[in-house]
């Protein structure tokens, strides 16, 4: 042991030697302290957000969410409104605010319930891994489980090394009983994808549950398969997106999560909308819809990297809103009118657009005409993005600026 940290103090001073005069002597200074303290100096540098051994500083746990199981019935997660013009194909994701990982709202139990039906009844076509995720997954159900303890202290309780309870479902869950995969079905509403590197240096798709996809994704034909093949239908993504994917997954951190939505437009409330628009009489059906039933469908997604398996977890819940509830926000109208007609023609497609939009745009006119009536919007105001994209105008203290925007691509957003 001691001939180990000789070599790894070794390797370090070595390191520093290669950086600018000024931070040599910022470290050196630290590291003489330490000394002086009689603290090891290796075990003190490597508390830094990124020692010169390349450790990273952990994700930090959550803040307590002072809430209880009775609450969860009333309990509104924050309004997404990720709504933009002018429109740009970009992952358009931002810094991840780790109390806002895993979301609690009313809706909880419901798609906790939806979750055990669809998984009994698709099986590996829901739920699905390989052998060699067989460590992320253990540490994916550790990390969960010590974020949901951690954020909701009155909902989730450890009752021994290996069990806990959620007191909403009033079920107590043994962590050692199954599949981390399936366990986490028992304990948040989300869909889980895990991405991991192989030798070749290219990461895959190698574990994932996934109940509620929003279109046409199947995990039987995905599992395995690098990032480029998972993305293939995604409009733009050869062109834009590809290029810049391998290298973003690639030195992303762990103390780095982000998170990102997308929307499309839907009148179905199944979480499980797979074949939702696969119905040939799908334009008939939509024209017996009534206005109010329409709902903007968003796909809230983040990502973060684990610290032991250094695997990357792409988490997905679906969340609606009814188009008729955000008629008093600005431009949100007149924006899914915009993109439905006036977005690139491929976007316009991947989310079956024509299918619905000559019978929507009555209806989103009327809402828009309605805004300027009131003064909410002007007829020669410009369309643009909320300043509290991608949430809703009404939050006074948004959850996330523009500064903290991530664009991986480089190219401006609107």
């Amino acid at each position: 042991m001691i001939e180990y940290l000789a070599l790894a103090a070794f390797l370090a001073v070595v390191s520093v030697l290669a950086w600018s005069p000024s931070r040599r002597r910022t470290v050196v200074r630290r590291l003489s302290h330490n000394l002086e303290k009689g603290t090891n100096p290796l075990s003190a540098h490597l508390s830094e957000k990124t020692s010169t051994l390349g450790v990273e500083e952990p994700c930090p746990l959550p803040t307590p969410l002072d809430i209880t199981p009775e609450q969860v019935a009333t309990y509104d997660d924050r309004p997404w409104r990720p709504f933009r013009w002018p429109y740009h194909q970009t992952m358009s994701i931002f810094k991840l605010d780790i109390n806002h990982w895993i979301d609690m709202d009313k809706w909880y139990v419901r798609y906790l319930q939806e979750k055990q039906r669809l998984n009994e009844k698709n099986g590996t076509a829901a739920c699905d891994w390989l052998p060699e995720s067989e460590l992320a997954c253990q540490e994916l159900l550790d990390t969960v489980v010590e974020h949901l303890v951690h954020r909701y202290p009155k909902l989730f309780t450890m009752t021994g090394i290996s069990t806990v309870v959620n007191h909403v479902t009033k079920e107590t869950i043994d962590l050692k009983a199954d599949h981390p995969l399936h366990l986490l079905s028992k304990l948040t509403k989300e869909d889980y994808y895990v991405v991991q590197k192989r030798d070749d240096g290219r990461h895959y798709l190698v574990a994932a549950e996934v109940p509620f996809p929003g279109g046409s994704f199947s995990i039987q034909t995905k599992i395995g398969k690098h990032l480029n093949v998972i993305h293939e239908p995604v409009p733009y993504y050869k062109e834009k997106l590809m290029p810049s994917m391998e290298r973003y997954f690639g030195r992303m951190k762990v103390n780095e999560p982000v998170e990102r939505a997308s929307w499309y437009v839907s009148w179905d409330y199944n979480l499980d909308v797979s074949h939702v628009y696969n119905d040939k009489h799908t334009e008939e059906t939509v024209r017996q819809v009534p206005y109010e039933n329409f709902v903007v469908r968003v796909e809230r997604q983040t990502l973060r990297r684990l610290p032991k398996s250094r695997a990357i977890i792409f988490t997905n819940h679906p969340v609606y809103y009814k188009i008729c509830d955000m008629k008093d926000e600005p431009f949100v109208p007149s924006i899914i009118k915009k993109v439905m007609f006036e977005a690139p023609e491929d976007i316009i497609k991947y989310k079956n657009y024509p299918m619905i939009r000559d019978y929507l745009v009555v209806y989103l006119d009327q809402l828009i005409e309605r805004q300027i009536e009131m003064g909410i919007i002007k007829r020669d105001d410009p369309i643009r993005t909320s300043a509290n994209y991608p949430f809703a105008h009404f939050i006074t203290k948004p959850f996330v600026n523009s500064s903290e925007r991530v664009d991986v691509t480089n190219k401006p957003e609107a």
